[in-house]
């Protein structure tokens, strides 16, 4: 009987302590704003409420486990959402922002399944003011990093640990397309690899890309996209400064494409205890722009922006942005490019 009583007591234990060492997490974003849009293409300004303005509209969960000797089991799920009108983001995906599970130790941490790529999560979501924010101000507009992936189907991706502040990472997906072909007849391998640096004030960022060619594509004068971005920041306390770098090459699979160098420069500053001012300046070079029926354009394309976002609490936050850009817009009746004005004001609640 007694030893019956102790097997209980036994078993009861381990269950808390299993029970204390795994959590879950439900958490999400939900940002919604007004939207003015005026462009240069022939048609009529917009405007309208619209989802992610500030940050992408999402419900996500998250958790973890401790599995023993430094061993833990992580995994996300994360759905975009278009908070405007409740369907899914993302191509309509269920979970379509990440969708991955892995083992983290002192050998760092691996992960399986659908992550951002380190050119949109590192470079474009570290080194710019806003992240991948703010409509046309998002950095992709002129880096271009989206042409071989912001979110990576299938990837196997490795995170180092942090040594003396860097830290390395590298993904490779033999189909980063998500079209779940056999071989890679069909399929675009993509690899994505970095390198951070932070300690204190100061953030550096490199990142290189590629995605492949499919193999059954052999069309002349086609090539593999690739991507490299350089940025950092620095925080002097009064004001922080932003600066970045990239080049993309054969955009659209195209080795006849210029290659396309892209810059930034950015500062943001506090305001009183509760206001945050951004700016940006950004620029590209020979980006190509082509209307439906092949038209090709290459030409500079770049712009200013303005961002005030004012906490109203940790978790909740009004915003205001403006942006001018040249050369983001085709008039396909007039074959010519043209300026986009954008301005918005919105609402961001986490939770």
């Amino acid at each position: 009987m007694k030893k019956t009583l102790l097997a209980c007591a036994i078993a009861a234990g381990l269950s808390g302590a299993a029970h204390a060492q795994s959590n879950v997490t439900v958490y999400g974003i939900m940002d919604l704003g007004y939207t003015f849009r005026d462009a240069d293409d022939g048609s009529k300004s917009r405007n309208g409420i619209d989802s992610g303005i500030s940050s992408g509209s999402r419900l996500g969960f998250r958790g973890t486990e401790d599995l023993g000797n430094g061993l833990k089991a992580n995994f996300v799920l994360e759905q975009g959402i278009e908070a405007d009108t409740g369907e899914s983001a993302q191509s309509k995906r269920t979970f379509g922002r990440q969708s991955w599970v892995g083992l983290a130790g002192a050998f760092g941490e691996v992960r399986l399944g659908r992550q951002n790529a380190l050119g949109y999560e590192w470079f474009g979501g570290g080194v710019t003011p806003w992240g991948t924010n703010y409509l046309q101000a998002n950095p992709k507009t002129i880096f271009g990093y989206d042409n071989v992936a912001e979110r990576i189907d299938n990837a196997v991706m490795y995170y180092s640990p942090s040594f003396s502040g860097f830290q390395g990472a590298i993904a490779y997906s033999r189909d980063g397309s998500g079209n779940e072909s056999a071989g890679n007849e069909t399929d675009t391998a993509v690899v994505s690899a970095g390198l951070r640096y932070r300690n204190g004030p100061l953030l550096a960022v490199l990142t290189y890309e590629q995605r492949n060619l499919a193999d059954s594509n052999d069309a002349a004068n086609q090539d593999d996209i690739k991507n490299i971005s350089i940025g950092a920041t620095y925080d002097f306390g009064v004001v922080k400064a932003h600066a970045g770098y990239g080049q993309l090459k054969n955009r659209g699979f195209d080795e006849n494409a210029d290659k396309e160098n892209a810059w930034m420069v950015g500062l943001s500053a506090p305001v009183g205890k509760v206001g945050k001012l951004m700016a940006t300046y950004q620029r590209v070079n020979d980006a190509r722009n082509s209307n439906e029926f092949g038209a090709r354009h290459d030409d500079n394309r770049g712009g200013f922006a303005v961002v005030y976002d004012h906490a109203l609490s940790k978790r909740t936050s009004l915003y205001a942005y403006a942006s001018q850009y040249s050369n983001v817009v085709l008039d396909e009746a007039k074959d010519k490019l043209g300026d986009a004005t954008e301005f918005a004001v919105g609402m961001r609640h986490a939770f």
